[in-house]
This record gives structure tokens, sequence and C-alpha cells, in this order.
């Protein structure tokens, strides 16, 4: 079985969502892999078990990165907008448009007009 020693360099994309789904534990993986498809769990499941011993230096040099891509982001921006895309992404049309209702209130307005 090969090991990813100190080389963070040569990791490929799915060897890095591997380790970071590997070091998340497994509650927070399994919320992950109900969002994915059947090819990206094989494809991902696959990274996972060919990896081999990973050096933790190689595990904070991950987080790392990850934390630096997220913060160079510019932060996030809330609205009804931003929520509705996410709840489509995660929920079926009818639940969506349910709970955008509720939001909103009578006449498209939210709650807070």
């Amino acid at each position: 079985m090969s090991s990813v020693n100190d080389d963070y360099r040569n990791l490929t994309g799915i060897q890095k969502a591997a380790i970071f789904m590997l070091a998340i534990g497994h509650e927070h993986s399994a919320q992950l892999f109900n969002k994915m498809d059947e090819q990206e769990i094989r494809d991902l499941s696959t990274a996972m078990a060919t990896l081999g011993e990973v050096n933790a230096s190689v595990v904070e040099r991950l987080f790392a990165e990850f934390a630096d891509q997220l913060s160079s982001a510019g932060g996030l921006v809330g609205s009804i907008d931003a929520a509705e895309r996410l709840l489509n992404a995660a929920l079926s049309g009818d639940r969506v448009d349910s709970i955008m209702e509720e939001m909103r209130g009578p006449a498209g307005r939210t709650m807070w007009d």
C-alpha cells in the first residue's frame, strides 16, 4: 500500500478531497456523501482506500489551504436569494417553495417588511 508522506504538492484534487473527508469524521462526511452522485462517491471512495498513511503535516497543510481559499473569497453575503439557492440544492422544490413562502409572507414581502 502506498503512502502520502510529505509531498503535498503532488496530491490530486480527489486525493485532497479524500483526506478532507477522512479528517472531518463520519458524521460530517456522511452529510457530504448524501449530496454526491454515485460516480463521485465511487471516485472518492477509491481515493480514500488507496491513500495509505497520511502524514499529519499533510493534513494540516490541506486544512490551511482550505481556510486560505475560504477567506480569500471575501466573506459571505446572506440574502433571501442565497438562502433559496442553498435550499434548492438540498431539498425538494415543494419544500423550498413552502419555506420561502413562509419567509416572504404575503405578496412576496419578507416578514421584516
